[in-house]
């Protein structure tokens, strides 16, 4: 499989696809890995925040804009993903750097 196509599974199938992308595939480029791991930490952060918004009525009225924001960061992700090229989505970039540095220096 090549890099563009593993980039483009791990943000269209979330953190699942971002985990066999960055522990299945142990050949993969840098920058595979950094946009596999983006897209874990995008989606886990997508399911926390969408999760704790159902229970609190006040933030509740906006969470209409949480859901579209996840798809245009996802889509915006496959295509740097598939142009072969580092994109750093602010704020998950740094932490999927932290969490995950181990299986990207790999």
């Amino acid at each position: 499989m090549n890099e563009k196509t593993k980039g483009v599974i791990a943000y269209l199938f979330g953190w699942v696809g971002g985990l066999i992308i960055l522990l299945g595939y142990k050949d993969s480029q840098k920058e595979t890995k950094v946009h596999a791991a983006q897209a874990i930490v995008l989606s886990v952060a997508y399911m926390i925040i969408s999760f704790a918004i159902a229970f609190i009525p006040v933030v509740n009225k906006i969470s209409w804009i949480l859901s579209p924001l996840y798809f245009v960061l996802a889509i915006i992700g496959c295509v740097k993903a598939y142009n072969l090229q580092e994109y750093n989505l602010p704020i998950i970039s740094e932490q999927a750097k932290k969490i995950f540095a181990k299986q990207i220096e790999e």
